[in-house]
């Protein structure tokens, strides 16, 4: 096989290389992180001796990336050579696969993601402060999505750490971790406007069973004039018209952040301002003078990619924090009519 390409898988007191097709992908909005790695090489070299149970640290550049379990493990075997290809998810992969019964009630929010990630081994930090919530039920259902919907309805963020576990917390305030500018740091982007993601009225219904009443809460997107509606039902997560309010504002923030975001991609996986990895819920500050864009971004999608085409490669798409915070409203700057893909002449 080739030579160590930095990344590396570590288990059992051994370590793992040599691996020539990466892409480790994270993003603000999922509970883990998913891996997919490649590597060929001759038979006796291109062995991998796990099982279901294994926990896997992958390193990048020396620096913890994620933790893993794997998925799937595929050999591909010829008279020659012996391919390995394995795809793994962080230890928050439990709360998005299994489907459990549980009801737990009167107890803060913080509190009952704790009880659910000892349940099921994942770590978890709390950074933030939250509301009690009535009740949540789950029968025969994955946990993820309740949690999903009370943590958007807290206007938090739940997202991987690079332990395997999670971090609940507020969308960042800090100063940005680095300036990128196009032309000097990057050479191409992508100004995406995702139609399909947003819908002209957003409508959660809920029942109010101590109230014996339906209640529901609305939130309405300007920039759609014609008639397109997301109706949703909502969980046990909260009983008050505020909270069916808040659910229905932060869908739509939410979507309206995905359907407007910028895409570029950077050489390397570490920040140079920093000497770290790229994290998410971190800001940038980024300028694009043929956009007519010097703003700060949050960061909320991370693909750490290796390739033989475009070595190491970090794929980054940020988005306006005020999305994430729930508040509502027009872009800072529209994306209509201008170019989508740009590269540096």
């Amino acid at each position: 096989m080739a030579a160590d390409t930095g990344i590396q898988l570590r288990y059992d007191g051994q370590r793992y290389g040599l691996w020539q097709q990466v892409d480790v992908h994270m993003s603000v909005d999922d509970l883990c992180a998913s891996v997919r790695l490649s590597a060929a090489g001759v038979r006796n070299e291109c062995t991998m001796p796990v099982t279901a149970n294994t926990v896997i640290d992958v390193l990048a550049d020396d620096q913890l990336l994620t933790t893993v379990r794997p998925d799937s493990l595929r050999r591909s075997a010829g008279p020659r050579t012996h391919d390995i290809h394995i795809e793994a998810r962080s230890l928050g992969r439990e709360l998005v696969d299994c489907q459990y019964s549980q009801t737990l009630s009167g107890l803060r929010l913080a509190e009952i993601i704790k009880q659910l990630c000892r349940t099921f081994k994942v770590p978890l930090q709390i950074n933030a402060k939250t509301e009690i919530v009535r009740n949540i039920a789950l029968q025969a259902e994955t946990p993820a999505n309740a949690i999903i919907n009370a943590v958007r309805t807290g206007n938090l963020l739940l997202y991987p750490l690079p332990d395997g576990g999670l971090v609940l917390t507020e969308p960042t305030n800090d100063k940005p971790v680095a300036t990128i500018e196009y032309g000097q740091h990057i050479e191409h982007y992508d100004v995406v406007d995702e139609y399909r993601l947003r819908y002209s009225d957003y409508l959660v219904k809920a029942y109010d069973y101590s109230g014996a009443g339906a209640i529901h809460g609305r939130s309405k997107d300007d920039g759609i004039t014609f008639y397109r509606p997301l109706h949703i039902i909502a969980d046990r997560t909260g009983y008050g018209i505020g909270s069916c309010e808040r659910r229905a504002t932060l869908e739509h923030v939410r979507r309206l952040a995905r359907a407007n975001r910028i895409e570029f991609a950077l050489p390397g996986w570490i920040n140079p301002e920093t000497g770290k990895l790229w994290a998410l819920n971190t800001q940038i500050r980024l300028v694009i003078t043929p956009e007519d864009i010097d703003d700060v971004f949050l960061i909320g999608d991370l693909t750490f990619s290796l390739d033989d085409r475009s070595g190491k490669r970090t794929v980054m798409q940020v988005m306006r924090r005020e999305a994430f915070a729930g508040k509502t409203g027009k872009p800072k700057s529209s994306t209509t009519g201008r170019k989508a893909r740009k590269a540096q002449s």
